[in-house]
């Protein structure tokens, strides 16, 4: 299961958490704080079995190509609360 990073934008408070990649947090549970948390972008993980035997340079691509992915939905779920 994927790992996240959140931030809540009320209590500044920053965590990370497993859910399913079809999830996502909407609200701090800090101490009835319900601020909006934003979903930070973190570095995706390349366990030592899916990076054995591939050069780094493909990595870095995979990680770039991921990054940009989650630039673009974090853009357009902007784009849709405005």
């Amino acid at each position: 299961m994927p790992r996240y990073a959140y931030r809540c934008a009320l209590c500044k408070r920053e965590f990370m958490t497993m859910h399913s990649s079809d999830e996502e947090l909407k609200k701090c549970d800090l101490d009835d704080c319900g601020g909006a948390l934003v979903k930070l972008l973190t570095r995706p993980s390349y366990g030592k079995k899916k990076a054995k035997g591939r050069k780094m340079g493909d990595l870095t691509e995979e990680f770039i190509k991921d990054s940009r992915e989650e630039l673009k939905k974090q853009r357009d779920e902007l784009e849709q609360n405005r």
